[in-house]
């Protein structure tokens, strides 16, 4: 079901786009290419100077303004103007090559963080209102018209977990996409969600949370995307069910895309894709970032196509092998509508 949604999606023409922008149609092409992107603690120099002084043991609450130091643990990364050369970089390569209109971003200590990286023909706005370091929001291509949404609080379920950040795109227009931007419990990358295990159980409590906002959407009519890192591999979560408890779920993506109610179903961007490591150190071989798109979404497209951009391919193997640009590269997914 799912991979048979994945195939709709590609071509618009710049009228449609023109008409949500609300300026006058041309006979063009035109696209949305929306991404996410965990960005590794992000903070700024004299946040560093900070905090990493006075870091803690253990990792902080949602309340504290602090960074972590707890033994046996990588520390936060400690960029140097040329680590963040690099980050613009890439930031850069991603508007003027691949084209992404909004890109979800995680661990970045809000807007005065993002513009390390997010520069010229970028927004960074709509960040959760977090005291911790690492929260989420949205880095928006200029001149796309958008608005906060406020946090969704409700993610932040224990006081120690990160709140999603929602935005509206073409707000008040009959093309309206709305986005949510997560960044769920890390620990229980696959099997079942009931294990006696802790960060499976955090995992469990986010799930039917970000359930209830899905049907929301789906109630509405609203197109939406969920973007973000679900520390999940969603490849797998797919091919089992979620049980017989909305609120105690399984799996996670079997929860959410259940046609439930009618319509509540999802497109992976990562669908049938290979694993394309950021780097040639990258151990990794499953995502864990991902976009869901809405079925009416998906509906509204043509034509879609899968972006990946890695670390090497931006920045070259050496300069991306000594440059502390992240743990994590870009992941997304390019759009077309008629």
């Amino acid at each position: 079901m799912l991979r048979a949604f994945r195939r709709q999606a590609r071509s618009a023409t710049l009228a449609t786009a023109c008409a949500l922008a609300g300026l006058a149609p041309s006979a063009q092409a035109a696209s949305l290419t929306l991404m996410s992107w965990n960005l590794n603690w992000l903070i700024t120099p004299d946040t560093d100077r900070e905090l990493r002084p006075v870091c803690k043991g253990q990792q902080p609450g949602s309340h504290t303004r602090a960074l972590p130091c707890a033994p046996g643990r990588t520390p936060p990364p400690q960029r140097t103007g040329a680590d963040f050369e690099a980050l613009a970089r890439v930031a850069q390569a991603l508007r003027n090559h691949h084209h992404a209109d909004v890109i979800a971003l995680q661990e970045v200590d809000g807007a005065a963080a993002a513009r390390m990286a997010f520069k010229e023909g970028w927004v960074a706005d709509c960040f959760i209102q977090r005291a911790h370091p690492q929260k989420v929001g949205f880095a928006i291509r200029q001149g796309v018209p958008y608005r906060c949404n406020g946090d969704y609080t409700a993610l932040d379920h224990d006081g120690h977990s990160r709140a999603g950040a929602d935005i509206t795109l073409w707000p008040d227009s009959p093309k309206a996409i709305r986005l949510l931007s997560v960044h769920l419990k890390s620990g229980c990358f696959s099997g079942k969600l009931d294990r006696n295990f802790s960060p499976c159980s955090g995992l469990r409590e986010q799930v039917p949370i970000v359930e209830r906002w899905i049907d929301a959407r789906v109630r509405e009519g609203t197109p939406f995307a969920v973007l973000g890192d679900f520390n999940r591999h969603l490849d797998k979560d797919s091919r089992y069910d979620a049980g017989p408890d909305e609120n105690a779920p399984l799996n996670m993506l079997p929860a959410w895309s259940d046609n439930n109610p009618p319509g509540a179903l999802l497109t992976r961007a990562t669908d049938g894709e290979r694993y394309v490591a950021c780097t040639a150190d990258d151990t990794h071989s499953r995502y864990i970032d991902d976009v869901l798109l809405s079925q009416s979404l998906m509906r509204r497209t043509t034509s879609s196509r899968f972006v990946r951009p890695s670390f090497d391919a931006i920045l070259g193997p050496d300069v991306a092998r000594t440059r502390l640009v992240s743990d994590h590269c870009p992941v997304g997914i390019t759009l077309e509508m008629p």
